[in-house]
């Protein structure tokens, strides 16, 4: 039996505003945006405070040739981006915030800018750049958790932040 597969589809996000609050950016990946639309895309719900609200009120999404996903801003104030990546390019063209790439199993995240606390933690694979300098906890635990970084690769272009690889068991960083 032939099975037709449509191409993955690559996206650019451009931040319309720089919120308020965090952003919880959680679920947002390439695997995870690869066959949507542009109208379902600005509807996955992230979470901002105590609340969810559609993607769209933060970013004007543009499709591209590629299967990457693109973000063009600084996205200091954006927690999670990558949480739990299991595939693809995730570009950053500025800062990410908190657990950037966290908990990541497979794919590779490039950050031209800086990183929060807990890059990497509990990493499982997949590989990590990061330009500019990462806060405390980097390829590290969680908090309340045993394991830090367990495999994958994390490259810091700048300074890292105190407990750099706390409970590291396997990877490169």
């Amino acid at each position: 039996m032939n099975v037709q597969r449509m191409p993955a589809s690559g996206w650019t996000l451009r931040l319309k505003q720089t919120p308020a609050l965090r952003v919880d950016m959680r679920g947002i990946t390439p695997g995870a945006l690869a066959a949507l639309s542009v109208a379902d895309i600005e509807r996955l719900p992230v979470g901002l405070g105590n609340a969810l609200v559609p993607l769209g009120e933060f970013f004007r999404i543009e499709a591209r040739a590629d299967a990457s996903l693109v973000f063009d801003a600084d996205l200091a104030r954006f927690d999670r981006v990558g949480w739990q990546m299991d595939g693809g390019l995730l570009r950053v063209q500025g800062n990410v915030g908190d657990y950037a790439g966290g908990a990541m199993r497979n794919g590779e995240v490039r950050v031209q800018g800086q990183a929060g606390a807990l890059a990497a933690c509990e990493m499982a694979g997949g590989t990590l750049r990061i330009d500019g300098s990462v806060g405390d906890f980097a390829a590290s635990t969680l908090p309340g958790s045993m394991d830090g970084m367990r495999g994958g690769t994390l490259v810091v272009g700048g300074n890292a932040g105190a407990r750099f690889g706390d409970r590291m068991r396997r990877g490169t960083a």
